[in-house]
């Protein structure tokens, strides 16, 4: 037979003894209870102590320093402002480069410098309860990471819009209209001399028309001579930048001055007969950083 613990109860109101007889199993079961319900009590006695603690500390930031309080709304208020600039211009910047069809970095490799962006900070304040003195240090040094970046989506911006400015000035600049109405007599290139029939390179094409059509600039530009110029006869020359030059032959006069600027389709000059030539036409020639090149290039069809 197994052995049992006896217990003798002794009351101060009975003269009786009472008498329990326990058996060792029931002794193993108690005794897990007991530990339970003591580490049960441990364990909630800490969670409550934490979590009034932190409670404690919410409201040292919150209500302790009111000043110091609205200074932390302000600092909020500011970080909220700069990261909605931040996003307009990233915006800006994505439409701007799309006019001018570049390829803009990921913002991330854009502004790579400093430290992290609007998602770390936040990240931060949710993993741990701040005191106002590291609250503050982390809203400034938020501050001035977006300024940084702020700064470098101001310099993107005039680099794209210097970028579509020098485009536009190019596009404005290049030869890409027809100079005068008529039809093209002599290409760009080898020909027979129409003078001696030997073999010569022509730098321009012809184009003839009735005397005195009107001559427009191809582009923009400004006039650099005009005289006559032996057997071009009347011959005018525009500078249109950009390492661009055209030149005008045989002309019946020229309604420009050395010096002026014109724009694309103004009228510059009347088509002539001018110096050696077999007709009335256009000699019309293009440059660019001194080398004749194909005129038929530069001419819509």
């Amino acid at each position: 037979m197994k052995s049992k613990l006896t217990v003798f109860v002794l009351s101060h109101e009975e003269k009786a003894i009472k008498k329990f007889n326990i058996s060792p199993a029931s002794i193993v079961v108690f005794s897990l209870i007991f530990a339970g319900l003591l580490g049960f009590s441990v364990v909630s006695g800490y969670v409550l102590f934490s979590l009034y603690s932190d409670q404690g500390r919410l409201v040292h930031i919150d209500g302790k320093n009111p000043e110091q309080t609205r200074q932390l709304a302000l600092l909020s208020e500011k970080v909220l402002l700069l990261d909605q600039e931040m996003s307009e211009l990233r915006g800006y910047n994505r439409h701007l480069s799309q006019i001018a069809k570049l390829d803009l970095l990921a913002p991330e490799e854009m502004v790579g410098v400093g430290g992290g962006g609007a998602d770390s900070f936040g990240s931060g304040l949710t993993s741990e309860l701040l005191t106002e003195k590291i609250l503050t240090r982390r809203l400034h040094s938020h501050i001035k990471q977006l300024g940084d970046d702020i700064s470098v989506e101001k310099e993107v911006s005039r680099e794209i819009l210097a970028q579509i400015e020098r485009e536009r000035s190019l596009m404005a600049h290049t030869p890409s209209i027809w100079p005068t109405r008529g039809w093209i007599t002599s290409r760009y290139g080898w020909r027979a001399s129409p003078f001696t029939s030997q073999r010569e390179f022509h730098k321009g094409i012809d184009i003839a028309c009735r005397k005195d059509t009107p001559v427009v600039a191809p582009a923009d530009g400004v006039v650099t001579a005009y005289c006559n110029y032996g057997g071009f006869g009347n011959f005018l020359v525009l500078n249109h930048g950009f390492g661009i030059v055209t030149r005008y032959a045989h002309l019946s006069r020229a309604d420009v001055e050395v010096g002026q600027m014109v724009k694309r389709g103004e009228k510059i000059a009347n088509i002539g007969n001018t110096g050696r030539s077999t007709g009335t036409h256009l000699h019309y020639e293009v440059l660019v950083n001194g080398i004749h090149v194909n005129p038929q290039r530069y001419l819509l069809k």
